[in-house]
């Protein structure tokens, strides 16, 4: 298994598993880091972070991304068991899948802050006239998620536009997008955080987003290097 890409220390990206692939793109991240590798089938990793630590439930299964350099590892892990060990919380995960390298690059994702309008879907496909707006707080060639005053069902369809500076060039994108999900922010009264895909992306638009996530995600590991 450590030949596949693997390395004590790599960092690890759990997202929830729901049996489709592509709602990967836009979905909660949690950030963990690979303590142990016990044997083919199972890691161990320490327990999450998002502000604060995350427990995770024994029995859940999660879509899990290894970080190899400039590349991306991935399987489906199942929560065996947690513990703690010296003052350091655990978790034990059962690999559920082969490891394997993960090639949908689009659903790297990039946390950010981007200015964005949107619309709800009215009758009958057309786009509602009134014009909201919204921050972006990270983004993927699939999806995103971000933060609004008002929430959405999931499935609703809205009608999306932002803008994303790579290098002196301006790119403006007009997308539609379907709710994943929404949630109250805990921290925030009345903003919620919605999770979307996008579904009427051009492969051209969509090769821009990771163009953008992959130079950003660059241009910040050198600026903290320094």
């Amino acid at each position: 298994m450590m030949a596949r890409g693997l390395t004590i220390g790599q960092k690890i990206t759990l997202t929830k598993y729901t049996g489709k692939l592509k709602e990967i793109a836009g979905a909660r991240t949690l950030v963990g880091q690979l303590t142990e590798v016990k044997d083919d089938d199972t890691l161990v990793i320490a327990m999450p972070m998002e502000e604060k630590m995350v427990f995770l439930d024994i029995g859940e299964r999660y879509n899990m991304f290894f970080h190899a350099k400039e590349e991306l590892y991935y399987c489906i892990a199942q929560v065996s068991d947690r513990y703690c060990l010296e003052q350091l919380f655990l978790v034990k995960m059962e690999c559920a899948s082969e490891i394997e390298k993960f090639q949908c690059r689009q659903f790297f994702r990039l946390n950010c802050i981007i200015d964005m309008y949107y619309r709800p879907m009215a009758q009958e496909g057309e786009l509602a006239e009134d014009i909201k707006a919204a921050t972006i707080v990270d983004i993927s060639g699939g999806g995103a998620r971000f933060n609004a005053e008002e929430a959405f069902l999931p499935g609703e369809e809205l009608g999306i536009s932002f803008a994303l500076l790579l290098g002196e060039n301006k790119s403006e994108f007009q997308l539609r997008a379907k709710v994943i999900a929404s949630a109250d922010l805990k921290n925030r009264k009345k903003i919620y955080e919605n999770r979307v895909e996008f579904t009427n992306i051009s492969e051209a638009d969509r090769e821009i987003i990771v163009k953008y996530v992959f130079e950003e995600e660059k241009r910040r590991k050198r600026e903290s290097s320094r």
